[in-house]
């Protein structure tokens, strides 16, 4: 995050492929001790390609991305009003 908070926690990412949506919601630590791994995964399945990839930022910014190929990271910078 830009203006949200640096880890993005609260961000709610949402990823279009080959007709289907999934959403994902990035959290903070939730263990004792330690805290979950930072990266959101999407499974594609068969599809190469991510059709939308929507973030709705704490910030009240609702960024999308389109056209990305799949099988790899992705670190999304969150847009600046």
């Amino acid at each position: 995050g830009v203006q949200s908070n640096r880890d993005g926690i609260g961000a709610r990412v949402i990823v279009d492929a080959g007709g289907r949506q999934q959403v994902r919601e990035q959290a903070g630590g939730m263990h004792l001790f330690a805290q979950n791994m930072p990266r959101l995964h999407f499974g594609l399945g068969g599809n190469e390609i991510v059709d939308r990839i929507t973030v709705h930022w704490p910030s009240g910014i609702v960024q999308v991305v389109t056209d990305t190929r799949g099988d790899r990271l992705i670190r999304i910078r969150e847009a600046v009003r």
